[in-house]
């Protein structure tokens, strides 16, 4: 009796049958009505049987690392299942019948060859995560704004242009990331995601932001390092809950006026050749403790440096300093030197 076969006779109700080389699923495994968790991953399977939807009892199913390039319609028959994972395969699309999975509250699908998603997807009323990275993706179907309970929806590294301005009907969401696409604008929309907390935009090709961008009074951390911003819009400081903002590699010169309104702003950063001045706005943010402006154009450190009592973290090199005041004396405030 090989391992496979002790694992399935010894099975309570949870099968793992990962790493064993396997190329197809025991027939076995299909007789186990009342199985709730089934590991297929690290084999090397290249396909799932229509059998798979006997398993109507299952509510955790792991399939990353394989070979798959598709699923059969049956999938859409396990309608207690709550977890799916099935990164790391080479799946090129996903049956319609995905919408049928109500009980689903996670899907992980990084790592495939996805172009599109059905858009079925919507109909997934219980889905909380969607792991989606490192796929083809070039749009999302409107139907992406149906997924009510969704809170992280993750997008990295594919080929977005556009978003859909039904992104903004998704009321759940927390977090949102898009890093690594070719995003050149966002839609109005966007600021209606009032529950967003964290929005992660680096690594596009954004040019502007559109004024709506303040509405969202969640926000905590926006990330939007190595895009080709000139300019943020004034609503920004009305970011009321805002701690971090990444402005890395950016064409900025100056910053809003409206970031000295940022009352829980705690980390900015600006690294990236174009700032030559500071406006002396951004000094009237108190809760201030790291200040990233490695790179730039900085001729001068400004006496209202020595305001922001809680800056324990400025950093300035590689800019043409050529004056510093008594902030640098301050022993719980490290300067990073300028570089020759």
């Amino acid at each position: 009796m090989n391992e496979a076969q002790e694992r399935i006779q010894a099975c309570n109700g949870t099968l793992d049958l990962s790493d064993l080389e396997l190329t197809e699923i025991p027939k076995e495994v299909f007789q186990l009505t009342d199985l709730a968790y089934l590991n297929l991953s690290y084999n090397g399977l290249t396909c799932l049987p229509p059998e798979i939807g006997q398993l109507q009892s299952l509510t955790s199913l792991y399939l990353y690392n394989n070979q798959l390039t598709c699923l059969p319609p049956e999938i859409g028959q396990l309608h207690a299942l709550e977890k799916m994972h099935l990164d790391y395969n080479k799946l090129t699309n996903i049956p319609p019948e995905i919408g049928q999975l109500q009980s689903l509250t996670s899907l992980y699908l990084r790592d495939n060859q996805l172009t599109c998603l059905p858009p079925e997807i919507g109909q997934q009323q219980s889905l909380a995560v969607l792991g989606l990275s490192n796929n083809q993706l070039t749009c999302l179907p409107p139907e992406i704004g149906h997924l009510q309970a969704l809170e992280k929806l993750v997008l990295i590294n594919n080929y977005l242009s556009v978003l859909p301005p039904e992104i903004g009907q998704l009321q759940a969401l927390t977090v949102l990331v898009l890093s690594n696409n070719q995003l050149t604008c966002l839609p109005p929309e966007i600021g209606q995601l009032q529950a967003l907390k964290r929005l992660y935009l680096d690594n596009n090709q954004l040019a502007c932001l559109p004024p709506e961008i303040g509405q969202l009074q969640s926000l905590e951390k926006l990330d939007l390092h190595d895009n080709y911003l000139s300019v943020l819009p004034p609503e920004v400081g009305q970011l009321q809950a805002l701690r971090i903002i990444n402005l890395h590699d950016n064409c900025l010169s100056v910053l809003p006026l409206e970031i000295g309104q940022l009352p829980a702003l705690t980390e900015l950063g600006h690294n990236g050749y174009c700032l030559s001045v500071l406006s002396p706005e951004i000094w009237q943010v108190q809760s201030l403790t790291a200040l990233y402006l490695g790179d730039n154009q900085l001729t001068n450190s400004p006496p209202e440096i020595g305001q922001i009592q809680e800056l324990i973290k400025l950093a300035v090199y590689y800019n043409q300093l050529r004056t510093r005041n008594s902030v640098a004396a301050r022993a719980f405030v490290h300067i990073w030197p300028v570089k020759p």
